[in-house]
């Protein structure tokens, strides 16, 4: 319990002192500006170089089409933040033997894999809810003829929280193999990208954590009858990396 406490601090000062928190913040945030403001102006911007170009397509944007399509780029744009702000995790630890005397003093490796993995749950739980809040209220201020509500918006930003903890626990255990943060990050983002086109399987993205990502964007209409499961499923997946994670540090240590 000692060595959790003493390193969530350590995690804590460190994400503040290294800016980590401000860059994962500063990632998500600026999109959730910037998504609906474009969606808005999109249409004026290519009007302005195609004179005559038929755009209705592009002008049936509501708020909930500016929340799902910031959602589709929080996919993309906001793994590859979290990737490469968090990479070193553990792999930088590992290379500079920092863990070495902690260790030697009795410090209890899980109380220090857990600290690190709660810091920064919190910190994504936060940043997400912010993000989205802001996304939300923009989006309907540029947006206001068809609105939805934030209950169900918060529904959907659980769930798409659970999604970037399990990410978190993937790179926490990719971290714990290399020495070098980028290998980690490399390895992180291929198996981020890569789980969705296990899509083409019929009904076998059910028990990946991409699916909780599609169902986050549903916010009209009733999430599949799956969504439970698949939470339960992430969960276990995200328990098994933590596990395996914990295991590699004491392994590390002890050579």
């Amino acid at each position: 319990m000692n060595s959790f406490i003493s390193y969530f601090k350590k995690e804590v000062m460190e994400g503040i002192r290294n800016y980590k928190f401000l860059i994962l913040a500063l990632g998500f945030i600026i999109f959730a500006l910037l998504d609906p403001l474009m969606l808005k102006l999109l249409p004026n911007i290519l009007e302005s170089q195609a004179p005559g170009l038929d755009l209705s397509q592009l002008t049936n944007y509501n708020q909930v089409g500016a929340i799902q399509n910031y959602m589709s780029n929080l996919f993309q744009i906001g793994n590859l933040v979290l990737v490469l702000t968090l990479m070193g995790l553990l792999s930088e630890e590992i290379k500079n033997k920092t863990l070495i005397i902690p260790y030697s003093n009795k410090a209890n490796i899980t109380g220090i894999v857990l600290a690190k993995y709660v810091v920064y749950s919190i910190a994504i739980m936060i940043i997400t809810f912010i993000a989205f809040s802001i996304n939300y209220y923009y989006s309907k201020l540029l947006f206001p003829d068809e609105t939805i509500s934030i209950l169900r918006v918060s529904r959907s930003i659980i769930i798409l929280s659970i999604y970037f903890l399990f990410n978190l626990s993937l790179i926490l255990f990719t971290s714990s193999l290399f020495k070098k943060g980028i290998l980690a990050g490399i390895f992180s983002l291929s198996i981020i990208y890569l789980i969705p086109t296990i899509g083409i399987i019929e009904n076998a993205v059910k028990f990946t954590p991409y699916y909780l990502v599609k169902q986050s964007s549903i916010l009209i209409g009733d999430y599949s009858d799956f969504l439970i499961n698949s939470i339960l499923l992430t969960i276990i997946y995200m328990i098994i990396l933590i596990l395996l994670t914990i295991y590699r540090i004491h392994k590390v240590e002890l050579k």
